[in-house]
């Protein structure tokens, strides 16, 4: 048996383990009449990613704190967005008062998509602490007010909390074991279809195209829109691309994306529907063009200008 698999199979246990350690056990899609149901549980946190002014002034759930999907990143000195340090993650989570027995539920406002990149971000950073005992509320703040779920304005006063880190670093993959490995895995993709297929691209990514042999999952699949403007995600029983694929769930996969947060929704949304081998490229295409890594479908847009 190689490395690899190994590794893979070394994975898929630890996020099986898991001891009878927790006053209340959360789904890691979690519905919104579950948490009404679970709101007074004592070893429960919830964590609202928007804004301050948004959680102060517009309500939140009750008992929940607030944080953003940057304070948990920085620019790595070759561009790429990237996680902080474990420990330095560690220490933001028991900032914000979570202990090391509790559940977790995220949830985001919506009012832009960078607030469900960072809650589900957030939920893969979780598992790279070795904390499996969170989820994500089903269609955020809109799934809430839907359901008549309780709103509150006053701010609790945070304690520092005991959390310890426990990571399962193989959970993450690094660029260059991303080349090594590729060819012998199902890469997915998270980016939007024209950047997938090379027609078009973000502006920070300095190059079109895709890695070769890999799949497209977009993360915008998921992503729904009210009438008054504000967003949610909501999660299919089984995502499109692995119904295509027909996967069975101990498929090992890699994830990718530009910068990691496309490639966590995708984690996410495949670890509700039973997928447990999975690794992420945070740093994603971002690192993957600063090092000139193999791409095809790079002169697509060109042809496409021409028609």
């Amino acid at each position: 048996m190689n490395n690899v698999k190994l590794q893979y199979l070394i994975l898929t246990a630890l996020l099986l383990f898991s001891p009878n350690l927790f006053a209340v056990s959360v789904p890691p899609s979690v519905s919104a009449q579950w948490l009404i149901e679970n709101l007074q549980q004592p070893d429960l946190a919830i964590i609202e990613v928007s804004n301050e002014e948004e959680f102060t002034f517009n309500g939140h759930i009750p008992g929940s704190l607030s944080t953003s999907k940057t304070v948990w990143r920085d620019v790595d000195k070759d561009g790429s967005i990237v996680h902080l340090p474990i420990e330095k993650l560690a220490e933001k989570i028991r900032k914000l008062g979570i202990n090391d027995k509790d559940g977790v539920v995220l949830y985001y406002k919506g009012d832009n998509t960078d607030e469900i990149l960072g809650a589900y971000y957030l939920f893969w950073l979780f598992h790279l602490l070795g904390h499996t005992n969170v989820g994500v509320l089903d269609e955020g703040w809109v799934g809430w007010l839907n359901a008549k779920g309780p709103i509150m304005t006053d701010t609790k006063e945070i304690k520092v909390g005991d959390f310890v880190a426990r990571p399962i670093l193989a959970l993450e993959i690094s660029t260059d074991e991303l080349d090594k490995i590729r060819e012998n895995y199902i890469l997915i993709d998270g980016r939007p279809k024209s950047h997938f297929a090379g027609l078009t691209r973000f502006p920070a990514n300095p190059r079109y195209g895709r890695i070769p042999g890999s799949f497209n999952q977009p993360w915008q699949d998921y992503i729904r829109k009210t009438e008054d403007g504000r967003y949610y995600a909501k999660q299919p029983k089984v995502p499109r691309l692995l119904a295509r694929l027909k996967l069975d769930p101990h498929t090992p996969l890699l994830l990718t994306c530009l910068g990691g947060t496309g490639a966590a929704i995708n984690y996410a949304v495949f670890y509700a529907a039973g997928y447990r081998n999975m690794r992420l490229d945070d740093a994603g295409l971002r690192r993957w063009n600063t090092r000139r890594l193999p791409l095809e479908k790079t002169d697509l847009h060109k042809l496409e200008k021409k028609e």
